[in-house]
């Protein structure tokens, strides 16, 4: 089932709009080129208009499914619950829907990732084996991963178009060490900042690797391998611990990372780490990014409630919405947009799920319903307790202005009250009378109406 969101947007995605993103990565330089491409300031901008709807992926026959991974064909990967109660890798596409592809000899299996050849990797546990990584293709099925040597089991997360496989191994003295596997040769252990653990979870076209590593002290912190070059400390926003998800071609990498409150923000990292910001709340991950600057995650609203997240670089943070349920989780973005995830339905089981641009949306229709939820966050704010009632209702009377001007056909007019809530919400931001993530959503809202008016 389709069900579109109460939302269309255009997002214009630039690398240079993030504010204090003018310097280029200070990682060490590679042998297979340069960190990044040198012209990514001055590169075109990724431009999505249009409405995004959610696509119901179904199950294998069980109560429920989560999507990974999604590539530019429409594939998606992932696992579910199969009508035997067993957990199994499917793919699936538009044409065939959900496959179940795990292995005879697989009594667990999870898909992770894949590329642009329908090469899927992932891991789970195989008869007389144990705990394997596999790779998975449709002339060959699933086909296990032998550890390195000196360790029990493989897991595997994701791999390139190249071909280049990325997971971690559990070592016989109980590390989990990351590695870089191509075939057909054995794993190659990448190396950690000292601790016990480390983990590779995703690989671009040139081979940098983006993670996590412990320190010493076994503290985690987001990490950036880069061929024939020490592996790099991403650092944090202030606290004690990071995590990268996901690289681009570009090199950036996006995560999570603690900040001075130990909360969990969503980071963009192009040689600093940047705080995406949320819908309102105060935890986030970002999981991956496309060459455009897109990216995708989960964050918390002002009522708490985890949603799947597009931030657009600098163009404004939306929710992706659910499949009628209060949750939902963004996984994946393809480079042509798809993103994959899943989401709570109403009746609350949690469905593997696809978000999609759909064509022909946009445009001044679109702005009441704009104005619908700008008045709606307004309200969740003054109903969780961040914003006072006359505050909040000072607010709404903008947004009813805007409402009327917009209802008789004067958008410039709607558009001056728009700005004039904005100008109040920054006030309200800078003297600490409403939290920054949500004056910032609701800014975003706004301003993705004045758009739409003025166009």
């Amino acid at each position: 089932m389709i069900r579109a969101l109460s939302r269309s947007f255009l997002i214009i995605a630039s690398f240079g709009l993030i504010a204090g993103c003018s310097e280029m990565p200070t990682a060490p330089d590679s042998s297979r080129g340069p960190l990044g491409d040198q012209d990514w300031l001055t590169a075109p901008m990724a431009v999505v208009k249009g409405t995004y709807s959610i696509q119901d992926l179904g199950t294998l026959g069980g109560t429920w499914s989560e999507a990974y991974g999604v590539n530019d064909n429409g594939w998606v990967v992932g696992v579910s619950l199969t009508a035997s109660g067993a957990q199994h890798a499917f793919l699936w596409t538009e044409a065939a829907g959900m496959q179940d592809i795990s292995g005879p000899d697989w009594m667990y299996s999870i898909a992770e990732g894949l590329n642009n050849t329908g090469m899927v990797v992932g891991w789970g546990i195989k008869s007389g084996e144990g705990i394997r990584g596999f790779f998975w293709t449709a002339e060959g099925g699933m086909q296990s991963i032998a550890p390195p040597t000196q360790h029990n089991s493989s897991y595997c997360f994701e791999v390139n178009d190249v071909g280049e496989i990325v997971g971690m191994a559990l070592s016989t003295s109980g590390n989990y060490n990351a590695f870089v596997w191509t075939t057909p040769t054995n794993p190659v252990l990448l190396g950690s900042l000292g601790g016990k653990a480390s983990r590779a979870l995703d690989i671009n076209e040139d081979g940098r690797v983006a993670g996590k590593s412990t320190l010493t002290d076994q503290t985690s912190r987001a990490v950036l391998w880069v061929p024939q070059n020490p592996i790099l400390d991403l650092g944090t926003l202030g606290g004690s611990a990071s995590e990268g998800f996901g690289i681009n071609e570009l090199s950036r990498v996006v995560g999570w990372a603690h900040d001075v409150q130990e909360q969990r923000r969503p980071f963009y990292w192009d040689g600093d780490l940047h705080d995406l910001g949320t819908l309102g709340g105060p935890d986030g991950e970002a999981y991956e990014v496309t060459d455009d600057g897109l990216v995708v995650g989960d964050s918390e609203n002002g009522s708490l409630q985890t949603r799947a997240t597009l931030w657009a670089n600098g163009n404004g943070t939306y929710d992706l919405g659910t499949l009628g349920g209060t949750e939902s989780h963004a996984r994946d973005i393809s480079g042509s947009g798809l993103i994959a995830g899943f989401a709570l339905t109403e009746a609350g089981d949690r469905h593997a799920a696809l978000w999609a641009v759909e064509n022909g949306g946009g445009g001044a229709s679109t702005v009441p319903e704009l104005l619908e939820d700008l008045e709606t966050g307004i309200t969740d704010a003054f109903t969780n307790g961040s914003l006072q009632r006359w505050r909040a209702q000072r607010l709404l009377v903008h947004v009813g202005i805007a409402q009327r001007k917009f209802e008789r056909n004067k958008p410039k007019q709607a558009a001056k009250a728009l700005s004039t809530l904005i100008h109040h919400l920054e006030l309200y931001e800078r003297r600490g009378w409403l939290g920054p993530d949500e004056a910032q959503a609701l800014i975003n809202q706004a301003q993705d109406a004045i758009d739409l008016m003025l166009e």
